[in-house]
């Protein structure tokens, strides 16, 4: 835990002080005096866990993808024989794998490139859409989101190009929005999901058609399993028979996720009539994602098996903006001080729970010779 813990005090101190040393630009928008930092001065705030994501020898299933990398064949033969392989499932994550190594066959250095192309899109969206950038890097590492990049990057890899999204569904750029998604998809089959957010894009947070489309997710929630248990019958003795049975078979994840993903809808909902907050598209966007991650958190701890919690992944990574969304329009002055406080504190107890004691995590990197 001690790299982590590191990690966790490093980003902390960042999210306090970055105003006295990023490199910040200021303007005007929407009659708004804005303060933000560089897209240079967060990718630099994030050196410290790109490291350690890139040196990382064994961590849940990161050995698995260390063989695969080591295994894949370092010539053009192989790279497209992937594309043509009609098997073969999320094609551009190996594709990439391949090519990486043809130029250099080290797997911590394509452990390495993978942390910063997913890094490089949430700063992307963050240097625009954060309004409190100190924040988002707090939720980002303080909530355990950081350990998809450890843990399931290749799925991370499309969750973070989903994000980066996120500007064109914002600027009603649907059409290239769509293609980009697809792209994702690629990388894992599970970034359809974000298809969903275009029916969101024309929604209003808290009106009724946002109170039906949650009454529609919640009916459906009842039908899914017994849904997802005849699939498993339908799929046996076929190619995707053990995908259902890790889907059906893995236990419901930890109710507690799904309240914590509950606290901005919640906050959302208490000030769900202020006007100046909700009159902004993007701000709308952000709630409605994030009524939408509790939906699917509270269906996967309900329903059980890896599926929901893996969906759930696309919508959680808006809480980078929703926090701070809400703590800056909510919130004035001494009491925004306080909320805050209390938040990063109740946080921190979090991240021990999560890490320390449901996960007993524990760092380990053969090239530097860390087990911490």
């Amino acid at each position: 835990m001690l790299v982590f813990w590191g990690i966790f005090a490093w980003t902390t101190l960042v999210a306090l002080t970055w105003k006295k040393w990023f490199i910040v630009k200021t303007g005007i928008e929407n009659g708004k005096r804005y303060v933000r930092p560089t897209f240079a001065s967060l990718l630099c705030s994030f050196i410290p866990l790109i490291f350690i994501a890139g040196m990382r020898t064994s961590f849940a299933d990161t050995y698995a993808y260390i063989l695969s990398f080591n295994n894949a064949e370092p010539s053009f033969r192989y790279f497209f024989s992937i594309l043509t392989d009609p098997d073969e499932k999320d094609k551009f994550f190996y594709m990439f794998a391949t090519l990486i190594k043809m130029i250099y066959p080290n797997a911590n250095v394509w452990l390495t490139i993978l942390a910063v192309i997913q890094i490089v899109f949430i700063c992307l969206i963050l240097k625009d859409y954060s309004v409190m950038p100190g924040v988002s890097m707090f939720v980002f590492v303080a909530s355990t989101e950081f350990t998809y990049m450890l843990n399931g990057m290749r799925q991370f890899v499309a969750v973070t190009i989903c994000f980066a999204a996120f500007k064109l569904l914002e600027q009603k750029k649907y059409f290239w929005y769509v293609v980009v998604i697809v792209i994702a998809a690629q990388f894992h089959g599970t970034a359809y999901v974000m298809l969903i957010a275009l029916l969101f894009a024309f929604i209003k947070p808290w009106s009724k058609t946002m109170y039906a489309v949650i009454v529609v997710f919640a009916v459906t929630i009842i039908f899914l399993n017994p849904v997802l248990e005849g699939m498993q019958i339908f799929f046996e003795d076929t190619k995707y028979e053990n995908q259902m049975t890790e889907l059906m078979n893995a236990e419901g994840v930890n109710v507690l996720r799904a309240f914590v993903a509950l606290v901005p809808c919640v906050i959302g909902f208490i000030f769900r009539k202020n006007k100046q907050l909700w009159s902004e598209r993007k701000w709308c966007l952000c709630m409605n994602l994030s009524l939408v991650n509790a939906a699917v958190w509270i269906a996967a701890a309900i329903v059980g098996g890896n599926l929901m919690g893996r969906m759930a992944e696309y919508f959680t990574i808006y809480q980078l903006l929703t926090y701070p969304m809400l703590f800056k329009y909510c919130f004035k002055g001494n009491t925004r001080i306080a909320v805050v406080g209390v938040f990063g504190a109740l946080y921190t107890v979090w991240f021990w729970y999560q890490m320390a004691v449901n996960w007993d995590s524990h760092y380990y990197s053969s090239v530097l010779g860390w087990y911490y």
